[in-house]
Formats: structure tokens, C-alpha cells, sequence
């Protein structure tokens, strides 16, 4: 399955089990927030649906585009947190470059949202710190 479809699907059931009040926090309390089903969604996506290689070029030429544009109105956690699953990706290929390239990208982007006094969320912060994590700047 594609991730595209395998994400769908996932949102979908999780949006679909907050609705009916069925989404529950680990310590058995009913999710009422609707942003925080999505990030329960989002969190089980990165978890269960993987990228095949077609659609990592995909995603590189996608992200390339997006995080040359400038910050509308808000930093988009979805694509902070595809920046890092490709940066990942590319630590594992050992490409050291295209690493380094979607990472000033990347901050580039935070920068120019900052600039337009833009909220960077503390799920974006920490998107950032799984990068710097990688420490593939020593090689």
C-alpha cells in the first residue's frame, strides 16, 4: 500500500473513532480535542506507513518546492516532519548532502516563518531536535 493510502486510511479510523468518542488518551480519558486526535493520527501514520523509495523522490521534489516558498500563515508540522523523515532517509543512503541541503532548507523556512512572527510550535522544536540527533555533520 501506498503511504498516501495507508495514511488516509489511518487519519480516517482515527478521526472516524474521535468522532464517536472512542479515541482515548493512554490513561483511558476520551480525547476532546480535535487537534490532538490529529496528532494521535499523525503520530500512529509515521509509525505504521513507510515510504517506498519511488516516493521519497517524490517527497524530495515536493519538499524542494515547499520550502523554497515563503510562510503563508502557519509552519506546517506535516511537512517539518516529512523534511526529517527524508533527511533520515537520505542519513540512511548515505548521502551526507542532500542531508545538509534539506536541513538549511528546512531552517531557512523556520527563520522566514519566525520573521513573519509566525508560532513554531513545540512539536516543530522538536522535529528539529530529532535532526540535529542524526549528527551526520561529523563525517
Amino acid at each position: 500500500m501506498s503511504h498516501d493510502k495507508c495514511s488516509k486510511k489511518i487519519i480516517d479510523k482515527t478521526m472516524k473513532d474521535f468522532e464517536k468518542r472512542k479515541l482515548k488518551q493512554r490513561d483511558e480519558k476520551v480525547i476532546k480535542d480535535r487537534k490532538q486526535a490529529l496528532a494521535i493520527g499523525l503520530t500512529r501514520v509515521e509509525e505504521e506507513c513507510k515510504y517506498s523509495s519511488k516516493e521519497y523522490k517524490e517527497v524530495e521534489k515536493s519538499l524542494n518546492q515547499f520550502l523554497l516558498e515563503e510562510p503563508s500563515n502557519k509552519i506546517v508540522l506535516s511537512r517539518v516532519i516529512e523534511t526529517r523523515q527524508l533527511i533520515e532517509y537520505f542519513y540512511k543512503e548515505k548521502n551526507l548532502k542532500k542531508c545538509k541541503k534539506f536541513e538549511i532548507l528546512l531552517w531557512h523556512y523556520i527563520i522566514s516563518a519566525v520573521s513573519k512572527n509566525l508560532e513554531v510550535t513545540q512539536n516543530v522544536w522538536k522535529e528539529l531536535k530529532a535532526i540535529k540527533k542524526l549528527e551526520y555533520t561529523r563525517y
